[in-house]
């Protein structure tokens, strides 16, 4: 129905990690930046990355998996951060090729040694990406810290990107043998009003607005979306898409600030 109404082609603020709908604010630019040279360039073994809850943290992982995609990097994605540390490595072990693997942890961990080894040696160097980390047991953040100890005297053989809710930085800053492996830190922030302005104006445009982007909805309404957000993409994106429900139900022929907030209290 919103699609319809608005002369839209897709939904332009759902909720799903596709690319496609990246909006380049400057601080995912420069979080992804970073990450990727962490990745391709310092190769220090262990990045973190935090924000909070809808600050675009999966977003920034699947634009990192893409960029990645091909490359002798090959991103690996974590199914779940709630395992055991055998499941992890053998999770890792299949993800990166490995046929036979030891059902006893010990001669398991030395079996993917050796692999992880043998697959640098080709001139890969696999990236394993850990979201929602905040969730992760604390035997297995020590088995993740565990696996940077893949090495020769140059590189590691295995990157870890960990990216969680603010609480994961202070979990891991209490642990010493985990926090000084870290090579990035970075924290991803909400946007600013002006920045909610162009994510919602990118996001329309995206979604084939074909002019209307910049009209859809009115600059008060705009502001209204920053105030009753904080600036948070996820809330921005349920905000307004409830905002163009209504208003195609209302038919109305913009989006004003008055329908925002009407929304919005409803929502509260």
């Amino acid at each position: 129905m919103i699609e319809q109404y608005w002369g839209l082609a897709r939904k332009p603020f759902a909720n799903t990690p596709d690319p496609a709908f990246v909006f380049p604010s400057p601080t995912f630019e420069e979080g992804f930046a970073r990450l990727v040279y962490d990745v391709t360039g310092i190769r220090g073994g262990l990045s973190l990355v935090t924000g909070d809850v809808g600050c675009g943290k999966t977003m920034l992982a699947r634009a990192l998996t893409e960029k990645l995609a091909g490359t002798p990097h090959e991103p690996i994605a974590l199914a779940t951060p709630k395992l055991t540390a055998s499941q992890l490595l053998q999770a890792l072990g299949e993800a990166t090729g490995m046929e036979k693997m030891p059902r006893q942890k010990h001669a398991l961990v030395k079996a993917l040694g050796e692999h992880l080894a043998a697959v640098h040696a080709t001139g890969r160097r696999t990236t394993l990406l850990v979201d929602e980390a905040q969730l992760v047991p604390g035997a297995l953040l020590e088995e993740i810290r565990l696996l940077t100890n893949y090495e020769d005297r140059t590189d590691k053989h295995l990157h870890v990107v960990l990216l969680g809710q603010p609480e994961l930085r202070d979990r891991v800053a209490r642990q010493p043998q985990i926090d000084q492996r870290i090579s990035l830190r970075f924290a991803l922030q909400p946007l600013d009003a002006e920045e909610v302005g162009a994510y919602v104006r990118h996001r329309l445009t995206v979604a084939g607005a074909n002019g209307r982007a910049d009209t859809l909805f009115a600059e008060g309404a705009l502001a209204q979306l920053a105030e009753r957000t904080g600036g948070v993409p996820r809330l921005v994106n349920n905000l307004a898409t409830q905002a163009l429900f209504v208003g195609a139900m209302r038919q109305a022929r913009e989006i004003d600030a008055e329908l925002v907030d009407a929304v919005a209290d409803d929502r509260e």
